[in-house]
């Protein structure tokens, strides 16, 4: 009985030690992420801040170049079909035909522009620095809270939801502004007109959207031809 009960506690000590080092692992690992992630994304808030304090009249009389400025700082950080994916419901993106999967996300990702162009109306100088790092226990999630500071209203926080890809290279996916998040808030009416009326009514309803405030932006400045003013 002796020799049963010291196997019983000494497997039980190496199951104990075990799990502790895979635990310490997982926290190196989670530092490591915090610290990637900071290092991807400290410089990207920096240079936005400067771009949009630099160039602001520019961007206001030049929808073209804010567009670069969006492509350059904004666009190639964003994943648009995880956004999409959240906004229909995993298993409901899934469904819908690949070529339709596509245009989906073509057209949330405009949407996603037409957003930066209409938060723009409201920037009055506002300086943006990021100021904490959460990841998941997964290692796979994270969010970044970045601070808006203005000098005419009282400071904001905005908190970016970032989603690590099968490359390492994390990417934004929601964000969130006083605990509300972009894909809580819209979720519904797209699954609800997904579910009645289909895809190509969602695709279009977003197209027709996206294309009436550029139409609209593009004539207001007499400029056609070149992003966003072509479509």
């Amino acid at each position: 009985m002796r020799l049963i009960s010291f196997k019983l506690v000494l497997k039980t000590l190496i199951i104990f030690l075990a799990t502790l080092a895979v635990s310490a692992s997982a926290v190196i690992d989670i530092s490591v992420e915090k610290k990637s992630i900071q290092t991807q994304f400290e410089p990207i808030i920096q240079s936005i801040s400067q771009q949009l304090s630099t160039h602001q009249q520019k961007f206001e009389q030049d929808p073209s170049a804010y567009r670069d400025f969006i492509d350059q700082y904004v666009r190639v950080h964003w994943d648009a079909k995880s956004t999409t994916n959240a906004l229909l419901g995993r298993d409901s993106f899934k469904a819908v035909e690949h070529s339709l999967q596509r245009k989906l996300v073509e057209a949330v990702d405009t949407t996603l522009v037409r957003y930066a162009f209409e938060g723009y109306e409201y920037y009055t100088g506002q300086q943006f620095k990021l100021i904490d790092v959460a990841v998941s226990e997964s290692g796979r999630m994270g969010w970044i809270q970045v601070v808006m500071e203005s000098p005419i209203i009282p400071d904001l926080n905005l908190d970016i939801l970032l989603k690590r890809t099968k490359q390492g290279v994390w990417k934004a996916v929601d964000v969130r502004f006083k605990g509300i998040t972009y894909v809580a808030v819209k979720k519904h009416q797209f699954r609800k007109i997904l579910s009645k009326q289909g895809p190509e009514a969602l695709i279009n309803m977003l197209i027709d959207k996206n294309n009436n405030f550029f139409n609209s932006l593009c004539d207001a400045v007499e400029q056609k031809g070149t992003q966003p003013c072509r479509m």
